[in-house]
């Protein structure tokens, strides 16, 4: 997921590059501060949906950020519903001493499952 959220990073610096505007400019123009913009750059930062429409939008990118955003948040969802599931996994198998449904419950709900 660190690197995807990094190659996601590289999408944006090499567009905002192209079209000849700083992160200073880009932070300016899409309302988020600077440092956002380089924290995202580079991975260390997940930006929402709004961020990737406004760059989208100030860059004049037409979608393609945002569809990278959304290939690179289709990957975070699965590897969030996957590490549920493995905990959930994890519950059924362990003997507990006491009754495991309220966590289990959670999880499920976590996960979208409905009862």
């Amino acid at each position: 997921m660190a690197e995807s959220r990094r190659a996601l990073g590289r999408v944006l610096a090499d567009a905002r590059r192209s079209a000849g505007v700083t992160q200073d400019r880009l932070a300016v123009l899409v309302r988020w501060s600077r440092s956002t913009v380089a924290n995202v750059e580079v991975g260390r930062q997940c930006a929402p949906r709004e961020f990737w429409v406004a760059c989208d939008a100030a860059l004049g990118l037409e979608g393609a950020l945002l569809a990278a955003w959304g290939r690179t948040d289709v990957l975070a969802r699965r590897l969030r519903e996957q590490e549920a599931e493995a905990q959930i996994r994890q519950l059924l198998v362990q003997p507990s001493p006491g009754c495991v449904c309220r966590e289990l419950h959670r999880l499920l709900a976590e996960s979208g499952w409905s009862s």
